[in-house]
């Protein structure tokens, strides 16, 4: 069996393509990029590569041809599908693109083999999701109708949004708190797949937070992914839902990052947010990132916080943002043994500050569910097409007048690499903030 073959387009390439559709009536025929191939799991993507990829980075040529106006899309198609092999040095990577009357991008692509222009099975288009797709050589099919059970929602944004959502694909990273709130709603808005990754079982403190946990479950020793999964089975049987006992950037769960169409991050570890922002810049998927806590001081609670955060694939990265704590990532990677081999070295000295235990976020199930909630609903506004999310990196106080609402827009760091590997795909672990530690257990797909 073949693979399953892809090709990526961020927001910057796209804003070059319909520039210049829209010049085709001056003689403009045709434009390139350059991609970036990774493959895992029986499949192959490509992605388009950053302006500031080195130029020694191992790029495929890509070629974007232009139908004119008044021109029939399939024609132009059918004529296309039947050229001749690519020569040494030449692109290997072509689409063919249009503009239709109601200015609706209509795409398709092919790559070369090897022996023959294959036409690949998705297309994937940052902030475009109502473009028409030829995939696998065919014309787009007709869009299924909506059940009943999603009237409201379709009478507030169209059939048009429901069938986008039908479409697309999310990976949540994290089934607790947050994760057990952000899932449910995007099933119960009708995402067509949802992947769910965790890799902890329930314990008595869940319960306050986690949706559709009890007690049995703490008693069963319950994964959070395979609870989650459940969950979305029960509200829509129809909906592809999978879970993974794991954690990014396991390659298991990498592979389906690469096919996905949103990554939302729904844990508090900087582990896990730097990871989701470099899935998000190396695989052109948009992420949202989203949590909580609570402050307090003198025995009255000041703050309660919630953030959301977006990581589009050239946003500045979390370093770049002041929001990762090196001590506390060598925490989080650190083994059990390791953390205990350095606490007895340090004998009746003082244990250097990556051996502490991981500090805990304080945090309550009203906060989570809020901040769930809100990272679903963008997911849902940035997957429908129908809006994006107004902020970089917002917070929200909520005991502050009015709520604190905040947006706090961040430049990249001139000290990080980040734009370096923007599309670079595999290619881009070698700049990799670390590795998957060898005492993680083995990913794992729930039956």
């Amino acid at each position: 069996m073949s693979p399953k073959v892809m090709v990526r387009l961020g927001r910057p390439e796209l804003n070059a393509l319909t520039d210049c559709l829209a010049a085709t009536a001056q003689g403009q025929s045709s434009l390139s990029f350059r991609f970036a191939e990774s493959v895992a799991a029986g499949q192959r993507i490509y992605t388009c590569a950053g302006p500031q990829c080195a130029p020694e980075a191992a790029l495929l040529h890509g070629q974007v041809d232009l139908v004119p106006e008044e021109t029939s899309f399939e024609e132009v198609y059918g004529r296309w599908g039947r050229t001749e092999a690519p020569r040494e040095g030449d692109f290997t990577v072509r689409l063919l693109a249009a503009s239709t009357p109601t200015q609706i991008i209509e795409i398709a692509s092919e790559v070369w083999n090897g022996t023959r222009w294959q036409a690949v099975d998705a297309i994937f288009l940052e902030g475009m999701p109502g473009a028409r797709l030829w995939l696998s050589g065919s014309r787009p099919a007709d869009p299924e109708l909506p059940p009943e059970r999603v009237a409201r929602f379709t009478s507030s944004f169209g059939v048009e949004a429901y069938q986008r959502l039908r479409r697309s694909t999310a990976v949540v990273i994290g089934a607790g708190g947050t994760g057990s709130v952000t899932i449910p709603t995007l099933a119960r808005a009708g995402v067509g797949r949802i992947v769910i990754v965790d890799s902890d079982h329930i314990t008595p403190s869940n319960l306050e937070r986690t949706h559709a946990s009890f007690p049995e479950h703490v008693e069963a020793e319950t994964l959070k992914a395979e609870l989650a999964r459940d969950h979305v089975r029960n509200i829509d049987p129809d909906i592809d839902v999978i879970a993974y006992e794991g954690r990014l950037p396991q390659p298991e769960i990498v592979a389906e990052v690469m096919s996905a169409d949103i990554l939302i991050g729904c844990t508090d570890q900087h582990t896990s947010r730097i990871t989701l922002a470099e899935m998000a810049r190396r695989y052109l998927v948009p992420a949202i990132d989203c949590g909580g806590l609570i402050e307090g001081a003198n025995g009255r609670v000041t703050g309660q916080i919630i953030q959301l955060v977006v990581f589009r694939p050239d946003d500045p990265c979390p370093v770049c943002r002041g929001m990762v704590d090196p001590v506390r990532v060598r925490q989080e990677l650190m083994s059990p043994g390791e953390r205990q081999r350095i606490k007895d070295a340090a004998g009746d000295g003082d244990v250097p500050p990556e051996a502490h235990e991981v500090p805990q976020i304080d945090t309550v199930g009203y906060i989570t569910t809020v901040s769930g909630t809100l990272a679903a609903g963008y997911a849902i506004g940035m997957l429908s097409g129908r809006f994006d999310p107004p902020f970089e990196r917002m917070q929200m106080n909520l005991v502050a007048d009015c709520l604190d609402v905040t947006n706090r827009p961040q430049g990249h760091s001139p000290d990080c690499n980040c734009r370096m590997v923007r599309g670079r795909g595999d290619g881009g672990a070698v700049q990799a903030h670390f590795a998957v530690p060898d005492h993680w257990k083995p990913a794992r797909l729930l039956d």
